[in-house]
């Protein structure tokens, strides 16, 4: 009997510990299960009891963007171009390195920042002639009506230069024919007159008044012993077969401030007898003042790369390209009819006058 009762002890024992293990897991289970309640429960508003998960959910997408952005997004994406300021202020950098700058970063950039761009490019160097404009290609779409216009210009003169470097004489020389170069200077008068106050116009500025004063100046310079390239039998002469290119040009341009200057100097070679005399290298030197870049850039003339001249900020257009090429097909088809200028000559050569 005692036997009977210590075993049904034991029994009861055992099931109390069950039931007791029991209620253990229970509170556990229920402490845990409040404590994730309590957690959920942080999102919400302690006064509304608005859910603020979504607001918090919300800003921190927002802070972790920007902060990717900050991490992961290149300067240039963010409006940073100081990166392009040092490669301009580098004269040892390559040009196509800007080229290439510009064609990876014009399509997103703010238009400040590609008037920036342009403006750098064409005011980096000695010489605007050694920039390879074709580069620009694939960036047509996003560039500014005037450097469009602008830079076919330049792929002309990239083609058939009208001033090219002389090795043996190291310096630039006439590359054209006289009718050439002065419809060739035409071309860029007319840029500017399209396009006075723009990213283009200080190159095109330049370019115009170089290429103008060769035309008409031949290149003569007295103190450094350079003689007139379009000269006649004599070094102290000009060959009498211009006129009727100054004149031929006069005529065909007569509203052009270029065939104003054109037509003085007509009147100069005329009253000189075409002899190179004080009076004429007056003239010569007086050329860059007479040809009016100041009133077709709104900020007038400065002090430029070529030939020490240059102008206020401008640019081109698209627009300006029909034009531009219809009067280029004229100096191209006029080229046909002549030989080649021997770039190094200074010898007399009637032929650079001929059509």
């Amino acid at each position: 009997m005692k036997k009977k009762c210590i075993i049904m002890n034991r029994k009861r024992s055992a099931v109390r510990r069950a039931v007791l293990a029991a209620l253990c897991v229970t509170c556990a289970l229920t402490v845990s299960a409040c404590g994730k309640k309590d957690n959920r429960n942080e999102n919400k508003d302690p006064i509304t009891g608005a859910d603020q998960s979504q607001t918090n959910e919300s800003g921190s997408t927002e802070g972790g963007s920007e902060g990717a952005g900050n991490e992961g997004g290149t300067d240039a994406a963010n409006g940073d171009h100081s990166e392009f300021d040092a490669m301009i202020g580098d004269e040892n950098t390559d040009p196509n390195s800007i080229i290439n700058y510009i064609n990876t970063n014009i399509a997103g950039a703010a238009v400040s920042d590609v008037k920036r761009f342009f403006t750098g490019l064409l005011n980096f160097g000695d010489d605007i002639r050694n920039i390879d404009f074709t580069g620009l290609e694939d960036s047509r779409q996003y560039m500014p009506e005037d450097m469009i216009a602008f830079m076919d210009l330049m792929r002309l003169e990239g083609d058939t230069p009208s001033m090219v470097m002389s090795d043996e004489e190291n310096r630039k020389v006439i590359n054209m024919t006289l009718s050439e170069m002065l419809e060739r200077a035409r071309l860029f008068e007319q840029h500017l007159e399209k396009y006075p106050n723009e990213v283009s116009s200080e190159a095109a500025a330049r370019m115009y008044e170089e290429i103008a004063t060769n035309a008409i100046s031949g290149g003569y310079n007295k103190t450094e012993g350079v003689e007139h390239y379009y000269k006649g039998d004599a070094n102290d002469t000009i060959d009498q077969k211009a006129l009727q290119y100054y004149q031929q040009f006069v005529d065909a341009n007569p509203d052009s401030n270029l065939a104003k200057v054109v037509a003085e100097y007509i009147n100069v070679l005329q009253s000189n007898e075409f002899k190179i005399n004080d009076t004429m290298e007056e003239f010569y030197r007086g050329l860059q003042g007479r040809f009016d870049v100041g009133n077709l850039t709104t900020n007038g003339t400065n002090a430029g790369q070529i030939n020490g001249n240059g102008t206020a900020n401008g640019s081109t257009g698209t627009a300006g390209t029909e034009t531009n090429a219809a009067e280029t097909s004229s100096v191209e088809s006029s080229s046909t009819e002549t030989s080649s200028v021997n770039s190094t000559s200074n010898t007399s050569n009637t032929g650079t006058t001929k059509k």
